[in-house]
């Protein structure tokens, strides 16, 4: 059942980015993907935000679909299933399996939690800009400089 199932969760992963990305195109080609407009586009923003973490899923789902499926470590012909039973006891594996679960869940769950402190924190305007002496990032509007060029000059450029 296990390698039924996550064969079909991953081909189902597949279909809904398939579906996702079709449906963003649409909606591109129809003009409705604007600064101005994507807000409206609630559905399909939300559709992103649901598929970001499915192609880790995906990629397990197709991890055990490969290696529990085909059972890599059995020399077909040679060796049987039952002898290439690892000798470690479950309570071992479990335990291994466990410290893994627990460290990565820290991992992730501090990565959220900063991540959504600086998103909620915002840009710094007051560092240097790359490539500038300056810091900050000057929001004041530019002075206009009216064109000293005479109007002759003018017409022929713009044709």
């Amino acid at each position: 059942g296990l390698i039924f199932y996550t064969f079909r969760i991953m081909v189902g992963i597949g279909f809904f980015f398939a579906a996702l990305m079709l449906f963003t195109a649409l909606q591109w080609l129809r003009g409705k993907l604007t600064a101005e407009k994507i807000v409206q586009q609630r559905l399909l923003l939300y559709g992103w935000l649901f598929a970001a973490p499915l192609g880790y899923l995906a990629v397990e789902c197709g991890w055990i679909v490969r290696c529990v499926g085909r059972q890599p470590w059995v020399v077909y012909g040679q060796i049987r299933t039952a002898d290439v039973v690892s000798p470690v006891p479950a309570g071992d594996i479990l335990a291994s399996l466990t410290s893994f679960v627990v460290v990565y869940s820290i991992l992730l769950f501090a990565t959220l939690f900063f991540g959504s402190r600086i998103l909620q924190q915002g840009p710094n305007l007051n560092l240097p800009l790359p490539g500038i002496d300056t810091t900050g990032v000057d929001v004041s509007p530019a002075e206009h400089i009216p064109d000293s060029r005479p109007a002759e000059a003018t017409q022929e450029a713009q044709e």
